[in-house]
């Protein structure tokens, strides 16, 4: 008998399923070396005389109930003298591993002759007239055999030849294999093989169809209330359907749609549900059409076909179906249908599962939008070629799925867990995959087929899993399942908002408390925790730390079921953060490791444990006995002794800004500034209260931000703050006429009173500075009193430079041109200035320019006729124009004053127009007014004078004087003296000439 419950064990084993809480190193390992199909023989059990390669074992199944597995064997050859018949029967083997009967008690008999069958795929590639073509063609072979004149029958005198004639005909070969004399006797053999002549598969040719010759009962069976039912895969051309039998063996049903097309498969899978309407049998025909389909049997018959929605040729739709209980009701009816499409491929996956509800007796798939399990994307391999639903595998109360793929890894193959959820659903996402690699090296199709029994084999109260392989059945042991819960304490309780001087003291208390879920006695786990402050913000801007601006604190320890664990840390806290409404949120993470005990046995932590938990700690809020702090505030704010932004002059502009709160406390209150990128943020200066600033001045276009915190963390009810920001001006800038700055006061209170003035905006003009340096020379000119028809040239030369900026202006120059009636140029008409038009003369204001003249000998355009010269133009940054006047300067007009002896000057005047209300000239001093250059020629008058008796007087005064010296000098002996050392010079110059006259003759 051992080997018996050794091979129902392995067969149950081939239903075998895993969770997260399974440990994938097999515990214990049953291979028959020598077998690949380990499982399949069944030599040993003592079994009928008709129950001979009957692939027993190839189905199994078990009931929860009375803990009997029933064991089928559905290829059990019977030979007819027309065919040989394929049925199959079941045994039931009781919990003392006692053998029942055989379902059905014995196997019909043969109806039928037959001696040969031809068989086809079933793929409908051969139609009827193509049959026919291939029967023509033996027939006409053997015709041709028949005409020649062959030496055949010396094969029966060769022992070794008729062996190999025996070995490759069917059995019995004394049936099958003829000795003739002649080809004429081949005639009659061949009309005994026409009689015998059957449409197996896929033809509708000549010859009886089959019924259930080909049956193959009990390729799936399952039990169901009072007997059991076995499918009939190949009945009907392999139509399929079911029977069902009695506890007894009788058949009490039979079940075979008739719409049902050939070579469906009907019954190569199937399940039984318990609804409250009844039972309910599910079959699957995975080669329906090519693509498969699902019927229900119940009180009426249904089908399930994802056809209208979405289909592959080949897909294999319905080759494993399942019904699940997902939360396990004291009625334990079925919550869910499982159907399996293990070749339904897309983009790199291969295979999967249909989940359908089932309300009463209806089941609903939704294949517009369907439920789908699904394998790792990475792994093709037939992901559903093996279902079973699970015990509670996880504690979690809700029933598992396991799902093979043994294709995958290259045929290693693996198995998937799926996990039941609350309202009789499951969780699409997979919660283990346990591959064959990380079970045992060398296996092969690990995940073939799995169980639906999950014992405990080995003592530890746990229910034990297992999965077949080719040829080794691996046994797995759950894990118990254990939740560890985390608690966080902090002392005190709020941090203080009354300190702004040092960081605040806390105690924070972590612990951990293991619960047990599983029917185990003792655990442990090894724990690894880090708390992290203030957890939501980014480095560097958290409120607490634990030491050196570190503000993460880790531990690990080792924890049991007797008690709860904790630990202390101290950590600190910033004073007065900037947020000081919104709570710290501290993250506590851990990771758990099961730890062996004396049996191996490591827990693992439940799917719904919190490894993840935030844990608040609050500021100290004093806002009433309602704790909400409703505040009003106010901002506003004005120029600083400023009306107006005057570019290139001002250095800062002063922005004073007043924050009022009205009402109860404020949290985190900030006042928010804007300004234009022609500013830039300086400084700023405290009036009243705790003001604290950061700027960002503009960029990419966006206006600068100036940010200042409001008496953080608490700007109390009934107070104000005062501050006066300075933004620098750049000196180049250029905007519009007018740039707005404006305030928003915000605060972190959840509630803002209605009489809130929370936004200010206010212009200011803008003038940009300019300035023009003017010069010109000083030109001097004299004239005689009298002479009126006397002129002299005069040129001056303007020069203008524009320092600071491009703008329009108009350079104005006045010449005067008239003093009463008299020009004062020779040709007043023809003065003019390159680039200059001249415009209409002013009249002068003086009117009696004589009185003036003769105390203040200067001629402008108060007391002349002036002409007017505008030069229009916009002036670049740094250009220089010239201007220049030239005339002759008459003299007509001077004797009309009556000064025959006085310096005038003439004075021309260079001024500026521009736009006052854009630009402001650049001055020292306080008016900023433009200058006006005085353009200066000096003329001097002087009488005309007689000088005749100056000269005579004159002569005859230097010619006695004259007299007098030379008498002076005689008297003197200065002649005498002199006369002698002429005389001797004269006297040695004649020597000398006589001396160099000889000198050649000597020669």
């Amino acid at each position: 008998m051992d080997w018996m419950i050794t091979t129902a064990v392995y067969l149950s084993v081939l239903q075998a399923a895993l969770g997260f809480n399974i440990d994938p190193v097999a515990w214990k390992t049953l291979r028959e070396p020598a077998a690949a199909g380990f499982g399949y023989k069944v030599a040993q059990l003592k079994m009928p005389d008709f129950a001979v390669n009957m692939s027993l074992g190839l189905t199994m199944t078990s009931d929860q109930t009375s803990e009997n597995t029933l064991v089928c064997g559905p290829t059990i050859p019977k030979d007819c003298k027309s065919i040989t018949k394929y049925n199959g029967a079941c045994f039931e083997i009781n919990k003392n591993n006692g053998v029942g009967s055989p379902i059905p008690s014995s196997l019909e008999e043969c109806q039928i002759k037959a001696d040969i069958a031809i068989l086809l795929d079933g793929s409908g590639s051969v139609t009827g007239p193509q049959f026919i073509t291939m029967k023509t063609f033996v027939k006409n072979l053997i015709d041709s055999l028949l005409r020649r004149d062959t030496q055949v029958g010396g094969a029966f005198d060769n022992a070794a030849a008729k062996g190999e004639l025996d070995t490759i005909s069917s059995s019995p070969s004394s049936q099958h294999v003829f000795q003739v004399s002649s080809f004429d006797a081949l005639e009659i053999m061949r009309e005994s093989l026409q009689e015998r002549l059957f449409s197996i598969e896929g033809s509708d040719t000549s010859g009886d169809s089959l019924e259930m010759e080909m049956a193959q009962e009990g390729f799936s069976a399952a039990y169901v209330p009072g007997g059991i039912q076995m499918a009939t895969v190949g009945a009907f051309s392999w139509r399929g359907g079911y029977q069902q039998y009695s506890s007894r063996g009788q058949i009490t049903s039979s079940k075979q749609p008739m719409d049902m097309e050939p070579n469906s498969y009907l019954g190569y899978s199937m399940a039984v549900g318990k609804t409250k309407d009844g039972m309910i049998t599910i079959l699957g025909a995975p080669r329906y059409q090519h693509r498969g389909v699902v019927w229900m049997f119940s009180a009426t018959v249904d089908k399930i076909d994802p056809f209208q929605y979405e289909f592959q040729i080949g897909m294999y739709f319905g080759a494993e179906v399942c019904t699940m209980d997902v939360d396990s009701d004291s009625a334990g009816y079925t919550d869910l249908i499982l159907i399996s499409a293990p070749m339904f491929t897309e983009r790199e996956k291969e295979g999967r599962v249909y989940v359908c509800g089932l309300t009463g007796l209806k089941v609903d798939c939704q294949f517009e939008a369907p439920l789908l399990l699904e394998g790792d994307p990475a792994h093709r391999g037939r992901f559903g070629s093996s279902l079973a639903p699970l015990p509670d595998v996880n504690s979690d109360r809700f029933n598992d799925l396991a799902v093979g793929a043994p294709l995958e890894n290259d045929g290693h193959g693996s198995i998937y867990i799926f996990n039941g959820e609350g309202r009789g659903t499951i969780n699409p996402k997979y919660s283990q995959r346990i591959a064959a690699s990380n079970v045992q090296s060398g296996l092969q199709f690990f995940g073939l087929s799995i169980s639906q029994s999950s014992f405990d084999l080995s003592g530890d109260s746990l229910p034990d899993l297992a999965v077949g392989s080719k040829g080794s059945v691996l046994l797995l042991r759950s894990k118990p399942i254990v939740m560890v819960e985390a608690q966080v304490t902090f002392n005190p309780t709020l941090i203080s908002t009354d300190n702004c001087s040092m960081p605040l003291t806390n105690r924070v208390r972590v612990c951990f408390t293991m619960i047990l879920y599983s029917a185990v006695q003792t655990v442990q786990a090894r724990i690894n925790y880090t708390l992290t402050l203030d957890a939501t913000r980014k480095a560097p801007n958290y409120r607490a730390y634990v030491t050196g601006k570190q503000r993460a604190a880790s531990n690990n320890f080792n924890i049991d079921l007797r008690r709860q664990k904790c630990f202390s840390h101290n950590i600190f806290i910033e004073a007065c953060p900037d947020d000081a409404l919104n709570e710290l949120s501290n993250e506590l993470v851990f990771t758990f490791e099961g730890l062996p005990s004396s049996v191996n046995l490591r827990p693992s932590l439940a799917q719904q444990a919190q490894t993840t938990t935030y844990h608040p700690l609050g500021f100290e809020i004093h806002c009433g006995t309602d704790n909400k702090c409703v505040d009003n505030l106010k901002v506003d704010f004005d120029f600083t002794r400023s009306s107006e932004v005057r570019v290139g002059i001002d250095e800062l502009l002063n922005v004073t800004v007043t924050v009022w709160n009205r009402a109860e406390n404020s949290y985190n209150s900030r006042a928010i500034l804007t300004y234009p990128d022609m500013l830039s943020y300086r400084k700023f200066t405290v009036l009243q209260g705790r003001v604290e600033c950061n700027s960002l001045d503009s960029k990419d276009g966006l206006r600068g931000t100036s940010d200042c915190t409001i008496d953080k963390p608490i700007f109390r009810g009934n107070t104000k703050a005062v501050f006066i920001i300075s933004y620098g001006i750049d000196r180049y800038s250029q905007l519009d006429r007018k740039i707005f700055l404006t305030a928003n006061v915000t605060s972190g209170n959840l509630e803002h009173s209605s009489g809130s003035e929370l936004y200010q905006m206010k212009e200011i003009d803008v003038k940009y500075s300019i300035y023009l340096s003017i010069e010109s020379s000083l030109q001097y000119r004299n004239f005689t009193f009298g002479e009126n028809n006397l002129q002299k040239p005069v040129q001056h030369s303007i020069k203008v430079l524009n320092v600071l900026r491009a703008f329009n202006v108009t350079v104005l120059i006045n010449v005067p041109v008239k003093l009463g009636d008299k020009d004062i140029w020779v040709d007043p008409t023809s003065i003019q200035i390159q680039d200059c038009q001249r415009g209409k003369d002013e009249e002068p204001t003086v009117p009696n320019f004589v009185d003036k003249l003769k105390k203040n000998q200067t001629v402008d355009c108060s007391v002349a006729w002036c002409a007017v010269f505008k030069c229009n133009g916009i002036m670049g940054k740094n250009e220089r124009n010239i201007y220049n006047i030239s005339a002759n300067l008459s003299s007509g007009w001077i004797e009309q004053i009556g000064l025959d002896s006085a310096k005038f000057l003439l004075v021309s005047t260079v001024s500026l127009e521009y736009d006052r209300d854009q630009y402001i000239f650049f001055s020292t001093g306080s008016t900023n007014n433009p200058p006006i250059r005085r353009i200066e020629t000096e003329v001097e008058v002087y009488p005309e004078t007689n000088l005749t008796k100056e000269i005579v007087g004159g002569s005859l005064g230097g010619l006695l004087l004259l007299a007098l010296i030379t008498a002076g000098l005689f008297k003197a002996g200065f002649f005498k003296s002199r006369y002698k050392q002429m005389m001797d010079e004269a006297g040695e110059g004649e020597g000398a000439t006589d001396k160099e006259a000889t000198l050649p003759a000597e020669q």
